[in-house]
């Protein structure tokens, strides 16, 4: 290559890392600014709000498929374990799991106490099915969706319905951390990667009552809201295709078209599993990066009605991807043509980028140990970006991507059991 295209090549390498900068380094700016204001907001509304002079009924809706007789006893449990002094009905939903008798003697434990059902259907319908079913038997003012590996801290209901208690408040989301986050080195990353999504992505967006995506784990919706928005979020389609992920962000999508406000409780404190091995990581990457690529088309027309911080954030995660792509291919083009040395100084860029954004954690947590994200930061480069584009040109693959199978189906369903 001559020596106008290699230095063309540099330029172009330079203007797509300068962009890239200025774009993360601005949005993580005003994101830590508006998830500190949120936080502070937050506690001190904890600190002087009334007690609850009512306690509407709660459903709490759980799917499980396949789940391991102990995670799903742990779930259980820390439901069992709740302080909320109202009624809450615990709805356990079995998607016709292949290790059904495994789990048969938990859903008897459990079933015995009042007000919890274990529904059990011979059809395997995806989790948005088998949660209809439990949502047409239950009544109750507020619903809680929660994951069947999840385990909620003992005041985590009492938090949501504290939060649902302000009139345009339609949703909320919890804040969710990683059960097996001692495992490896992954579990780690991902514990910590949760952390900011929860204290610092979402946070910010809560500052303006518009979280995009109350999380699967732990999620509490207004019954009256919901109402309005089920049946569309039950028969969502993507060109033609029922969708089956993407539950949480399109529902969340759903209750903020509508005109109501989302928001993040931190105080609502819950733990789930990570995935342990990369294959299973990346199936949940894929699984997740569908979900946002597709959702944006049902985002994009409501988030205009917003603030503008939130066009700004749906603007930049959609953008910083494909930025992140082309720095990246110009760099393995000047590295190959050129010199391979840039490739360390790009790489150390790209670190030095990543500390700045564990930054705030460390701030909030005191854990220096956050300084490990920068793993994240490569593991993003290897593994993301290869995900984000399969995801694009996959979007309507609907396999689920963690189950080993999966059938949507209309045909009749089993018959509920009460055991």
């Amino acid at each position: 290559m001559s020596a106008l295209g290699t230095q063309f090549l540099h330029n172009v390498l330079h203007a797509l890392f300068l962009l890239y900068a200025i774009l993360v380094m601005t949005h993580f700016a005003l994101q830590v600014v508006f998830a500190q204001f949120a936080y502070r907001r937050a506690r001190a509304a904890r600190e002087r709000r009334p007690p609850l002079r009512r306690f509407p009924d709660v459903d709490v809706i759980i799917t499980s498929y396949n789940e391991e007789p102990q995670s799903l006893d742990a779930c259980l449990s820390s439901l069992a374990a709740q302080d909320y002094p109202g009624r809450i009905a615990v709805w356990v939903v079995d998607d016709a799991s292949p290790n059904r008798w495994d789990v048969i003697p938990t859903y008897i434990s459990y079933s015995e106490r009042p007000g919890w059902q274990a529904l059990l259907i011979t059809t395997n319908r995806g989790k948005r099915g088998a949660q209809d079913v439990a949502f047409h038997e239950c009544a109750g003012e507020i619903v809680v969706t929660i994951d069947s590996d999840t385990q909620v801290a003992p005041d985590g209901i009492t938090e949501l319905v504290h939060a649902l208690a302000a009139p345009r408040v339609g949703a909320v989301t919890g804040n969710v951390g990683v059960t097996n986050w001692r495992t490896n080195l992954l579990t780690r990353l991902i514990e910590m990667r949760y952390w900011v999504a929860f204290n610092q992505e979402r946070a910010a967006q809560s500052y303006f009552r518009t979280v995009l995506c109350c999380s699967g784990p732990l999620a509490a919706y207004r019954r009256d809201v919901l109402d309005q928005v089920w049946d569309r979020y039950v028969s969502q389609t993507f060109r033609g295709i029922d969708c089956t992920y993407g539950d949480d962000r399109h529902l969340t999508n759903l209750v903020l078209a509508a005109g109501y406000d989302t928001a993040y409780v931190p105080f609502a404190e819950a733990v789930t599993n990570a995935p342990e091995t990369i294959p299973s990581y990346l199936r949940q990457q894929l699984r997740w990066n569908k979900s946002f690529y597709r959702e944006l088309l049902w985002t994009l027309p409501f988030v205009l009605t917003r603030p503008p911080y939130m066009v700004f954030e749906i603007l930049v995660q959609a953008a910083l991807p494909l930025l992140l792509t082309l720095a990246v291919v110009s760099s393995l083009v000047v590295a190959a043509v050129d010199n391979p040395f840039h490739l360390v100084h790009y790489a150390a860029m790209v670190a030095a980028m990543a500390l700045v954004r564990c930054s705030y954690a460390i701030y909030r947590t005191h854990r220096l140990s956050f300084a490990l994200f920068v793993t994240y930061g490569f593991l993003h480069l290897a593994l993301l970006i290869p995900i984000r584009i399969r995801a694009l040109l996959t979007l309507s693959d609907n396999r689920w991507g963690t189950r080993t199978t999966v059938q949507r189906t209309h045909t009749h369903s089993a018959g509920l059991a009460r055991t």
